[in-house]
């Protein structure tokens, strides 16, 4: 799947952990998994193969845990929905360095 740009499994009844499999296809502009029954929690280095991201669409799961400070190096992250997940913790500050983010829901 090395040109594969596009992963959208949205609306499916998904369940179980997002396989970390999934942040290490570097061709990937959007993820989208909204709306399912994932759980556990993101990779802490979920960033650091996903250089062309631009759009990340995780909100309607059972997501828990810290949002990975990582997040911040998603240097062309446009999209970012993390609502509607069990998350802890504090919002990474590194989220502030997102400079190309339009549209952020945490919810």
């Amino acid at each position: 799947m090395s040109n594969l740009e596009i992963l959208n499994l949205r609306f499916n009844q998904l369940s179980g952990q997002v396989p970390y499999s999934i942040f290490r296809i570097s061709s990937l502009k959007i993820i989208s998994l909204f709306s399912n029954n994932l759980s556990g929690s993101l990779p802490n280095d979920m960033c650091k193969h996903l250089p062309k991201l631009e759009g990340l669409y995780l909100s309607w799961n059972e997501l828990s845990g810290n949002v990975p400070s990582s997040i911040g190096k998603c240097n062309n992250l446009q999209i970012l929905g993390l609502s509607y997940n069990q998350f802890t913790g504090i919002i990474p500050r590194g989220i502030g360095n997102l400079t190309q983010l339009e549209e952020l829901y945490l919810g």
